[in-house]
């Protein structure tokens, strides 16, 4: 996670730039490119590479849509992030799956010790 008050100029960091086809993100075609912060301010921050330039939105998580609801690039610190963002889409998308009532009653399964564990990480994350 970026935090826009360590960000200075000079600093390396990374864009990624997602690819759709046919409207469905293609990972495989998705491009990292190394990039350097060239202002940073208290709530936008540019970035430089090779003719690509572009300002990223602190309150937009430093995500820039595509116009139709998609992310078009992402900034980065490192690779890694982005790596970890992907798996975290995965696993959301099996828990949801696991849950749906359409699919399957799985879930039926889980013991009581396991709903709990469940349940306190729910807790965890709900808004108040």
């Amino acid at each position: 996670m970026i935090d826009i008050k360590d960000l200075k100029v000079g600093q390396r960091l990374y864009v990624v730039q997602k690819e759709f086809e046919r409207g469905i993100h293609r990972r495989e075609l998705d491009k990292v490119i190394k990039t350097r912060v060239i202002k940073a301010g208290r709530r936008y921050v540019t970035v430089n590479a090779e003719g690509f330039v572009e300002t990223f939105d602190s309150h937009k998580d430093f995500k820039i849509e595509n116009g139709r609801g998609k992310m078009k690039c992402g900034l980065y610190l490192c690779a890694q992030d982005y790596l970890g963002e992907l798996a975290k889409e995965d696993l959301l998308k099996e828990v949801r799956g696991f849950f749906d009532t359409y699919n399957s009653r799985e879930y039926e399964l889980i013991s009581l010790e396991d709903l709990e564990t469940i349940n306190e990480i729910i807790k965890k994350y709900q808004l108040r």
